[in-house]
């Protein structure tokens, strides 16, 4: 299972770095406005790095509580990429919401470990 899960974030990871091409040729060829395509392939890159995340995160043995944090990151960007394809709605709302709380609880829980951390000299 831990060798399917490192091939699909691959797999993954990959088509995400094809989304991130195509956004960039797409958007210099149409002068940076905002097209049908810039819509299309910078969602569906969040979609595919949040996929391949996930499949990598899964891969990993770690406390549940650790895999748990980090699931949620991936989600977040499955989530960013998903409403992306949606028209403004209640809950697309609460899917943007949802996005919000995730990497802020996230990056607060990361702070909140190295700041109880000692302090560290510089040499």
């Amino acid at each position: 299972m831990t060798r399917l899960l490192r091939l699909l974030s691959a797999i993954f990871f990959i088509c995400a770095l094809g989304g991130i091409v195509t956004l960039l040729i797409f958007d210099t060829l149409n002068g940076l406005r905002p097209t049908f395509i810039h819509q299309r392939a910078g969602a569906l890159s969040f979609i595919l790095i949040g996929c391949s995340y996930i499949s990598l995160q899964l891969s990993v043995r770690r406390r549940w509580d650790e895999t748990l944090k980090k699931v949620l990151l991936g989600v977040a960007f499955l989530f960013w990429g998903g409403e992306q394809f949606l028209p403004s709605s209640p809950l697309v709302t609460a899917m943007d919401t949802a996005v919000v709380v995730i990497f802020v609880a996230d990056l607060s829980l990361i702070i909140v470990e190295h700041l109880k951390r000692p302090r560290q000299e510089t040499s």
